[in-house]
């Protein structure tokens, strides 16, 4: 993978705390996120993005389940990276909007993710 500079932010961010694709979008597109749409350019090269960094294990897809007690579990997409991103693409434009808070998915950084970040410090 070519690592550029967004995915050391985007692999930051998911270290730091779960985080959602809306997030990941808004530091990938900057400004354009507020768009009623993202343009077309602009998911594709968000999609990219995000691609290269499950490819490479850095960060994993995942929901959040309620477990008994009403506590909240992280719960990964056990699939390969081109069918997460097949998930994003067909739960987004099901949203028919740009994704908010919440919505699609998050992401978390994975072991060997946290330890690249550390060294990219």
């Amino acid at each position: 993978m070519d690592f550029q500079d967004i995915h050391k932010k985007i692999l930051k961010l998911c270290v730091d705390d779960e985080t959602g694709l809306w997030l990941v979008l808004k530091r990938i597109c900057g400004e354009e996120y507020y768009w009623s749409t993202i343009p077309d350019n602009l998911r594709q090269n968000a999609m990219n993005i995000i691609r290269d960094l499950l490819n490479d294990n850095l960060i994993q897809a995942g929901n959040f389940e309620k477990e008994e007690l009403g506590v909240y579990k992280f719960v990964p997409i056990l699939l390969p990276a081109d069918e997460i991103i097949k998930f994003i693409e067909q739960e987004w434009n099901s949203l028919g909007k740009t994704p908010n808070m919440g919505d699609v998915c998050w992401f978390r950084a994975t072991e060997f993710g946290e330890k690249l970040a550390k060294e990219l410090k």
